[in-house]
């Protein structure tokens, strides 16, 4: 086995790199599951929302959040793990990947790794670049991490020109078995949480008469 000089970890090519995840069909359990990721949190405002929404319907979820946001807000990070759903890391600041060196592309990375272990006690098995764009130092980085890259193949479009109220439940009620599902709970930029929030407990309610349910990524891996 090829061994990298600085770290003594085994060398991962682009070509050996796993491929992301963008469904639950490569779990192996798209019949009835889809998973809902929120990205770009915690949010002092719209994570504790979301979070109560999702208790309420007994509804499990996937938290792709920043260290910069986790530092900040340690105590809303204890609470996505203390419900039972799952944290994901989605580096420390959220750059965008193609512009800045490799080392920092990397220290995104295994920095809010750190960040998540220490405040959780958990480290976390999911890896998301931010804006979905697949930089090899990160991609790399999270496999020698021992992470997994999760994309998503549905996205509701909660943010910009397009993340409107009634765009979003039209996009909500597109979702289906086997979606791994792009949201937002962080309010950075132009994400509009606050629109998402007025439909997710309707589409919550739907999902028993759709015989659909919610898994968080851990809970899906490990079922």
């Amino acid at each position: 086995m090829n061994l990298s000089p600085n770290n003594n970890k085994p060398l991962i090519s682009d070509a050996t790199l796993p491929r992301p995840i963008h469904s639950t069909a490569a779990f192996g359990k798209a019949a009835n599951a889809i998973c809902l990721t929120f990205d770009d949190g915690p949010d002092p405002v719209y994570t504790p929302a979301i979070l109560d929404v999702l208790g309420a319907y007994r509804a499990k979820a996937t938290f792709f959040v920043l260290g910069q946001a986790a530092e900040e807000y340690p105590d809303l990070v204890q609470r996505i793990v203390a419900e039972g759903h799952t944290i994901g890391n989605h580096t420390y600041s959220h750059p965008n990947p193609w512009f800045m060196s490799e080392d920092i592309a990397r220290q995104e990375v295994t920095k809010t790794s750190d960040i998540i272990e220490r405040i959780a006690g958990v480290r976390p098995r999911w890896f998301r670049p931010p804006y979905g764009r697949l930089r090899f130092a990160m991609r790399q980085q999270a496999t020698l991490d021992n992470m997994t890259t999760v994309l998503w193949n549905r996205s509701v479009i909660d943010w910009g020109l397009l993340g409107n109220a009634s765009g979003i439940r039209n996009r909500m009620e597109r979702i289906e078995a086997g979606d791994i599902v792009l949201m937002h709970d962080g309010q950075r930029e132009h994400n509009r949480p606050d629109n998402l929030l007025r439909y997710l407990p309707g589409f919550l309610a739907s999902l028993p008469g759709r015989s659909l349910h919610t898994w968080s990524l851990d809970g899906i891996y490990n079922h």
